[in-house]
């Protein structure tokens, strides 16, 4: 062996090592622990929908009642009542000013203008607070998304807050890190150490698991931060005016039917505002599916929209686009020797696959149109995603090598319209050849 593959066989090895360093304390977690607390990103959710469920409620109640929800402060374990009107940030802040917006925000909670403008004068705090702090901010500012009210100034709050989060985490974590490591930097200045250098693991020293637990959540971080930082100016290209939930409830025949059984047909409801609003919506998605925590107001608007426009494939894309981009998180994980996240690889992948499906069923495959190309590249990409992670996801050969027949023709269709798909189509053809010619077990002679 060269004296260069050596350093090769040695660096490959050392690399292992770390890993199984840190997925062997990962493992020492009990199991019904979040190995990523400060990135459960479906815990979030669930409180973000507890308290938009809670001021719906609260909307929706009588004057007496509001009054005793007033009185009364009896609420959840993660302070969902203070969440409601922004006080639990406001207490912790105390920057001048905040006390009369959350009094506007108490009158309405559903004032989108009320809370982004809590949510912008919080940004402006230029204080250093615990990390619970910014998630807090980062779930606030998710409100006026998750209340149906989705203007560019809503998605921009919320899309910062997200960064900020991440940001903040980093920097606790990375103080954490230089606690744990202060033994091994004697005479340095921990302030020009960049945090990739402290998530590097010695192979030949044995880690703790809340040290492992703040090396993969940090490298997490880091990948987020990296893949949103075109959020800001995406938001301000594409989601240039208001979208409310209500609009896309009013597409559903249902609503036709009801208006038009009472005499109120709406004039407005011409075709081209249905499609603006189709648009509009398809936007929203488009942005959403990059922050994981606005996920479950992603697949609602899609599932909303599949009914609308049933022949379309748009709505099934957005929401093969959304799974696509929680399996990308997982497998990112995965990358990481984060071991929990296996488990929930697979399900996530059957729905990036049934989504996929219902809209390449809505293209034409003998004769596609220019706006059939993202689905038909879109679906030929999955299916050479299955081929790559056949083993990792569980998935049989044959269930893999149908699924790259039918991406085969969905990436022959998408060729004949733009040729860059040429290179992944003869990465499919490979694929395909090599599973039908997997040596199949010799039978059992009797």
């Amino acid at each position: 062996m060269s004296e260069k593959e050596e350093l090769i066989s040695k660096g490959a090895e050392a690399s292992r090592k770390q890993a199984g360093m840190v997925n062997k304390a990962m493992q020492s977690r009990a199991s019904s622990t979040s190995p990523i607390p400060n990135l459960n990103f479906l815990d979030f959710q669930r409180k973000i929908i507890l308290i938009t469920e809670d001021i719906k409620k609260q909307r929706k109640s009588s004057f007496l009642m509001k009054m005793k929800n007033t009185l009364t402060s009896s609420g959840s374990s993660f302070d969902g009542k203070s969440h409601m009107d922004g006080s639990l940030l406001a207490k912790t802040s105390k920057k001048p000013g905040l006390d009369a917006i959350v009094s506007e925000v108490a009158k309405d909670p559903t004032s989108t203008t009320a809370r982004v403008k809590l949510i912008r004068t919080l940004m402006q705090d230029q204080r250093q607070y615990h990390l619970q702090y910014y998630k807090d901010l980062m779930i606030q500012a998710s409100l006026p998304v998750y209340l149906g009210n989705i203007t560019p100034a809503s998605l921009q709050v919320a899309s910062q807050t997200y960064r900020i989060y991440l940001r903040q985490l980093i920097a606790e974590h990375k103080k954490k890190l230089l606690i744990v490591r202060s033994s091994q930097l004697k005479n340095v200045n921990i302030d020009m150490i960049p945090v990739e250098s402290l998530i590097q693991v010695d192979p030949d020293q044995p880690i703790g698991e809340e040290e492992a637990k703040i090396i993969l959540e940090t490298k997490l971080a880091l990948k987020l931060l990296d893949f949103s930082r075109s959020l800001d100016s995406e938001i301000r290209a594409n989601i240039t005016m208001p979208l409310s939930m209500d609009e896309i409830d009013h597409l559903s025949p249902r609503h036709g039917a009801v208006m038009e059984f009472l005499g109120n047909k709406e004039l407005g409801s011409t075709y081209n505002k249905h499609q603006l609003i189709i648009r509009k919506a398809i936007a929203v998605m488009d942005i959403v599916k990059h922050i994981p925590f606005l996920h479950s107001l992603g697949l609602k608007m899609a599932d909303k929209l599949e009914e609308v426009e049933r022949k379309t494939p748009g709505p099934f894309l957005m929401e093969g686009r959304i799974h696509m981009q929680a399996m990308k998180l997982l497998t990112l994980r995965m990358m990481m020797d984060e071991y929990t996240a296996k488990n929930a690889l697979t399900p996530t992948f059957k729905k990036v696959v049934v989504a996929y499906r219902k809209a390449l069923k809505r293209t034409s495959l003998s004769d596609p149109h220019r706006t059939d190309i993202p689905v038909l590249g879109e679906f030929a990409l999955v299916s050479y995603y299955s081929f790559q992670h056949r083993k990792v996801m569980r998935l049989t050969n044959q269930g893999v090598l149908e699924m790259l027949k039918l991406g085969k023709k969905a990436v022959d269709a998408a060729t004949l319209v733009n040729r860059q798909y040429s290179k992944l189509q003869m990465q499919i053809l490979t694929a395909i050849s090599s599973l039908e010619h997997v040596q199949k077990p010799p039978s059992s002679s009797n």
